[in-house]
């Protein structure tokens, strides 16, 4: 079939949760720069601030609104706002997330079960909000942000690894259902990047490099390396693929 530039997404409402985070702005800032409408929500008021305003420098369209991601009302209030103005909901992107790293032996239940919540919980609720509109619509598309550490044992990872594999069954699950409505589900599984998130996993070399010998480009990933491979899912181009996780991590999951 001849594609008519896939990557265009004129007329697209895209809604990106944690879009304003570090490997969500680069993200956000293609979209916007691909013609889409976009809407981020994000908790941190100072950074959709930061990342509207790039965006709208360079003539993108974008609506942020602060939301709860781990608030149901807050999650629904906000959707039915975007509807309300733009009318439809193309493409949801959940980079919302976050981790404690500490010893397993240690790990205090509060920490757990936050890191539990940004990661699956406001996965999940996003998910659920936006497909209902996706599905009356019969058309969409979602990509939720899994990770390496949800197929790998890491060690001091006790929350963040097993809420990542759940988004990666979340995303199957949904796949499945929403399928015949006309919606794809998919899942980015991110190796190593270059955010603050991994700053302190960044200044041990010796962790580094045990990362590095897994990773056969031999880099770790800069922050908008996600920035393709998210387009990409969004876009006609992928029009038949759904259910899929997509590994992006200089072939760590390869070894």
């Amino acid at each position: 079939m001849a594609l008519k530039n896939p990557f265009d997404f004129s007329g697209k409402t895209v809604i990106l949760t944690g879009g304003a985070g570090a490997l969500g702005s680069p993200i956000s800032i293609a979209f916007a720069r691909a013609e889409a409408q976009v809407v981020i929500f994000d908790i941190d008021e100072k950074a959709l601030a930061g990342v509207a305003s790039k965006i709208k420098d360079s003539g993108g369209l974008v609506w942020t609104s602060k939301v709860d991601l781990c608030s149901q009302k807050e999650v629904e209030d906000s959707v039915n706002l975007v509807c309300q103005k733009f009318e439809k909901i193309d493409v949801l992107v959940n980079l919302a997330g976050g981790l404690v790293r500490k010893p397993s032996v240690d790990y205090p239940l509060e920490d757990w079960q936050r890191v539990m919540d940004i990661n699956l919980k406001a996965c999940w609720l996003c998910c659920q909000a936006v497909g209902r509109v996706m599905i009356k619509q019969k058309w969409g598309r979602i990509i939720n942000f899994s990770s390496n550490a949800g197929l790998h044992g890491l060690p001091k990872y006790p929350a963040y690894s097993p809420a990542k594999a759940a988004v990666m069954g979340l995303t199957r699950v949904l796949a499945v259902e929403w399928g015949p409505f006309g919606v794809c589900t998919n899942a980015i599984a991110p190796g190593l990047v270059k955010t603050p998130i991994n700053a302190e996993l960044m200044a041990d070399p010796e962790a580094v490099e045990r990362f590095l010998t897994r990773m056969p480009l031999g880099e770790l990933l800069p922050d908008d390396a996600m920035v393709g491979p998210a387009l990409f899912l969004a876009s006609e181009a992928a029009r038949w693929i759904n259910g899929h996780i997509l590994h992006v991590d200089a072939g760590y999951h390869a070894t």
